[in-house]
């Protein structure tokens, strides 16, 4: 069963601005659009770089290395860099505090 840990606050994440955080060995990205938040790895999967420095624009998320966009609400790739979606994490806010559900351990 997967329980939901806080990872930061929103007052934290300014709006179309995001925030890279480690957590049990995972390099996840928060990311912050119009009082949405969406969880994912920190990591492109058209060349496995950081999104940490990318751009988030009209519900999009853009590599800073290449450009490829990823769709905030799915994660899923726009283009033809990659047909691989972002690992998305299910995430909520609760009392100003942005938390993740890490699947559990098989």
């Amino acid at each position: 069963m997967s329980e939901f840990i806080t990872l930061a606050r929103e007052e934290d994440i300014p709006n179309n601005k995001s925030m890279a955080i480690a957590h049990e060995g995972l390099e996840l990205l928060i990311c912050h659009a119009d009082g949405q938040f969406h969880i994912f790895e920190n990591r492109c999967t058209h060349q496995n770089m950081p999104l940490s420095e990318g751009r988030i624009r009209n519900g999009y998320l853009s590599c800073p290395v290449h450009g490829m966009r990823y769709k905030l609400d799915t994660g899923d790739p726009v283009g033809e860099l990659s047909r691989i979606p972002l690992t998305r994490f299910q995430t909520r806010s609760v009392n100003g505090e942005i938390q993740v559900s890490m699947p559990s351990p098989t």
